[in-house]
């Protein structure tokens, strides 16, 4: 066996035991977890892309299945956004780059964990990030688009209902003049139909954190910025 499989064989393991931690709210499991992985020397972005993710998915199927109450996937969320903050400062960045994202959930749009994990990695590759969690009205997105003469918007949406948010959304931008910022978009609509990008006049989907940055690079021109 090799020591990629070792590897890949011990995140699959931290992955099983970071959700039995979330399921059972238990954060000190869960904390356990993360230093297990920091052990292992996995960066950051690994953490959030093989653990943190599909955990955070797996707990949503659970819930949509009433395996899990509320409460549990209240408390579950609340666990990793803690330990993403906690994370946080490891996401430095090598470069700052010369563009600005602004990212938020839709409005009615309450599931962030996706968008942060979009805005850290934003952040480690060099940009300027507005975040603005959840729930974000359109006229307030437009409105920090504007002031901070963003190249990109970034939008989340974890629940198909929230679909007509986003092309309400992209109106919203040409209507205030602004359509000729670019915006993408991301969540479980947008991975299991890719094809939704084209169809509500986006500039691309990303099914994770690390594909949108190199979806935004390729958009805005990557740029080599200044070295930190």
């Amino acid at each position: 066996m090799s020591n990629q499989d070792l590897d890949d064989n011990a995140v699959a393991r931290l992955g099983r035991d970071y959700l039995q931690a979330l399921v059972a709210g238990s954060g000190r499991k869960a904390d356990h977890v993360v230093e297990a992985a920091l052990d292992l020397a996995l960066p950051p972005q690994r953490i959030y892309l093989d653990i943190f993710q599909p955990t955070a998915y797996a707990v949503g199927q659970l819930w949509q299945r009433n395996k899990v109450s509320v409460a549990q996937e209240h408390l579950a969320t609340a666990i990793l956004e803690r330990q993403m903050g906690e994370l946080h400062p490891l996401f430095r960045p090598a470069r700052q780059r010369p563009h600005t994202l602004v990212l938020g959930c839709v409005p009615d749009e309450w599931h962030r964990v996706g968008s942060r994990m979009v805005a850290d990695f934003f952040e480690a590759d060099g940009w300027t990030v507005h975040y603005l969690g959840a729930n974000v009205p359109i006229g307030e997105l437009v409105g920090i688009a504007r002031e901070s003469a963003a190249d990109l918007v970034g939008l989340s949406a974890e629940m198909l209902f929230n679909l007509t948010r986003v092309a309400e959304l992209v109106r919203a931008l040409g209507k205030s003049g602004l359509d000729g910022i670019p915006v993408i978009a991301g969540g479980m609509p947008f991975i299991a139909q890719p094809e939704l990008a084209r169809a509500l006049n986006l500039r691309g989907s990303a099914d994770h954190a690390e594909s949108a940055v190199s979806l935004a690079n390729s958009i805005v021109g990557a740029g080599q910025g200044v070295l930190g």
